[in-house]
């Protein structure tokens, strides 16, 4: 089962967490709240990677 394709589904849900944890970054960025600002940073680089790599995986 590890050479499994990830679905489509599944890598389209990591980007578009990916955009919304960033779009919660730069909210609380602007209102100053920095720990969830940092926090939302960190699930954009977490998810992100996850989508890349997800989505590298089902192209390979």
């Amino acid at each position: 089962m590890a050479d499994a394709k990830p679905s489509a589904g599944l890598v389209a849900a990591c980007a578009i967490g990916a955009a919304v944890a960033m779009i919660a970054g730069v909210y609380f960025g602007g209102t100053g709240r920095l720990p969830l600002a940092l926090t939302g940073t960190a699930l954009f680089v977490l998810l992100g990677g996850t989508a890349f790599e997800l989505a590298r995986r089902r192209s390979a």
